[in-house]
């Protein structure tokens, strides 16, 4: 079991801590889970803070946790925007956004509108729920958000509802976080990361293989493929994710390769701070 660093009230305490403008503080929560700490804002990003996944899926899944929440929704109480970049169990946790719908009374979730019904049940109102379709950009307590298209294994999209995946770049107007969820790398991706130009961009490092194919799991990008779609997209910072929950889905190495690729090759500055510790990222 991966221990957090900081958990608790003590981790609380210091992502509470004052932001200056022109900064952010990140900090990583478990699997694609980030909190984007601007001088005025905080957003919360594909929680998953439960052991939900263990409980509903069965054989031959095996969902046991390898890092432990370093906290209970119910100790967030400050969060302006909740980010769901796409319905899987692992990035839209039932049980953390149903606690987080009570505990955090202000905040506004934003999540593909195919997500819309789900949050309705977890104790969403629906002023309270920001749909998106596609390439769409907005304001949101203070905020300019950018959502756009990502392909999990493929892209999925209804004529009604849109894209089911979805990443999402956030801005203060000094800083801008991107988190493309669970997205595999194309020329597309490349495209609307370096359009957005992030000074953090956040990726899954997991990526794919037959055998977990097989067993119905959507791929992502890996840990080459990550590091060069990070560069490719001028990309200042980099952060790699996604690679320490479920031991049925995740590439033991990918870290390391991650590591090797950016010592390798110009590039990004690599952000990796450990679970419950955080780091302070510039425009």
């Amino acid at each position: 079991m991966i221990e957090p660093k900081r958990s608790g009230a003590d981790l609380l305490a210091l992502m509470d801590e004052p932001v200056a403008p022109g900064a952010a503080s990140v900090w990583p929560l478990g699997q694609s889970g980030l909190l984007v700490r601007f001088p005025e804002r905080k957003v919360y990003i594909d929680l998953y803070l439960s052991n939900h996944c263990e409980a509903v899926l069965g054989a031959p899944f095996d969902h046991r946790r390898l890092s432990r929440a370093p906290l209970d929704p119910a100790e967030i109480s400050d969060a302006d925007v909740v980010i769901c970049s796409h319905e899987h169990l692992d990035h839209l946790d039932v049980p953390t956004l149903r606690t987080l719908a009570r505990s955090s009374p202000q905040a506004t979730v934003v999540a593909p509108e195919a997500c819309r019904d789900l949050l309705r049940d977890l104790g969403w109102a629906s002023g309270r729920i920001r749909g998106t379709k596609g390439d769409e950009t907005f304001e949101l307590a203070s905020l300019t958000i950018q959502a756009f298209p990502v392909a999990h294994d493929d892209y999925l999209q209804d004529p009604v509802l849109g894209h089911h995946f979805q990443g999402y770049a956030v801005s203060d107007g000094q800083v801008t976080v991107a988190h493309v969820g669970d997205a595999r790398a194309d020329d597309l991706l490349t495209a609307r990361v370096a359009a957005v130009a992030p000074d953090l961009l956040c990726l899954p490092v997991n990526g794919r293989d037959d055998d977990r194919r097989a067993m119905g799991f959507a791929g992502n990008m890996n840990a080459e493929e990550a590091f060069e779609l990070a560069k490719q997209a001028g990309a200042r910072h980099v952060l790699p994710m996604h690679d320490d929950m479920f031991a049925q889905n995740i590439d033991a190495d990918a870290r390391a390769r991650f590591m090797t690729a950016a010592t390798n090759g110009n590039g990004p500055a690599v952000v990796r701070p450990a679970l419950g510790e955080g780091a302070l990222v510039h425009a």
